[in-house]
């Protein structure tokens, strides 16, 4: 589900960066970098941060290109509007969309490949708010990411993560 949402955010970015590029504006509507299994990488070809159910919701989709991209999902979610702080994938809350984890992050690989968080207890996905309003969000993360959302199963470390991204509100 997670990776079909994702690839619908992407589609939809594509197609307004064709509209966009003719019109000399980009795509890259902010930055994000980390460092994967050692490996530093820039997702910013294509930022776009998603804000809904009145700020309780921030989603940052970013990729390293335009064609076949390796893709970054960041989501936070709060029962209030997110503020600065601490949001992990250890704890449950309720919002507007049901029962959640405060943190999720899913890496699509260009190959099709999914990494996602897999709420393991001692190695939390940890994202930190360090700055918001309602056009901006800046911050960092790091954590652990499995193949298929299954601890068992390959994983990829992420390190050094930074984002800084324009919002857009979404109803």
């Amino acid at each position: 589900m997670k990776k079909l949402f994702a690839i619908a955010i992407l589609g939809s970015v594509m197609l307004v960066s064709c509209k966009k590029s003719s019109s000399g504006g980009g795509l890259a509507q902010g930055t994000v970098n980390a460092t994967i299994d050692g490996k530093a990488s820039s997702f910013s070809a294509v930022v776009v941060a998603l804000s809904s159910d009145s700020g309780k919701t921030i989603q940052i989709t970013a990729a390293d290109g335009t064609s076949n991209p390796n893709t970054f999902v960041i989501t936070v979610n709060s029962d209030k509007a997110i503020v600065t702080g601490t949001y992990t994938d250890s704890t449950l809350i309720q919002n507007d969309f049901g029962e959640t984890t405060p943190a999720q992050f899913s890496y699509l690989t260009s190959t099709g490949t999914e990494y996602d968080n897999a709420e393991v207890i001692g190695s939390p996905f940890v994202v930190k708010i360090t700055s918001v309003s309602s056009t901006q969000i800046q911050g960092t993360f790091q954590g652990s990411v499995y193949l298929n959302q299954d601890p068992t199963q390959t994983k990829k470390v992420i390190t050094g993560g930074a984002f800084n991204a324009k919002i857009t509100a979404t109803p």
